[in-house]
């Protein structure tokens, strides 16, 4: 199994008009969603990402600004970190996550992890 890393990306928040019992059955169906990929063995973790941060960029990292945003009105709300055979299954896993079925605003990159020896030992 090869580790992939799933970048939930969104446009401000896309459950932000939705009523608390909206908001719920939503929170409801996306842990569903990691329980089952969790017993199928295909989970390492999951977590949302705060609205506010710090975006370091510059020679040296001097520069430090606001945010985590960049020149865009999107951001990273959260990550999955999950194992798959191939590029093709952690797409297919990313495909299935419900939020593509409560707002059409949500994104998911997904990127292989290079796993280099030495590092996380």
């Amino acid at each position: 199994m090869k580790e992939y890393l799933l970048l939930i990306r969104s446009v401000g928040n896309p459950v932000a008009g939705f009523s608390p019992e909206e908001v719920q059955r939503h929170v409801q169906k996306v842990g569903a969603y990691i329980e089952g990929l969790a017993k199928a063995g295909k989970m390492k973790s999951a977590q949302p990402l705060a609205m506010e941060g710090a975006f370091v960029a510059g020679g040296n990292g001097k520069a430090v600004t606001d945010g985590p945003f960049v020149e865009s009105k999107e951001v990273i709300a959260g990550y999955y970190h999950i194992l798959a055979a191939d590029l093709k299954e952690a797409v297919d896993i990313a495909k299935n996550d419900p939020r593509f079925e409560d707002a059409a605003d949500w994104r998911i990159e997904v990127r292989p992890v290079q796993v280099v020896d030495g590092i996380n030992d």
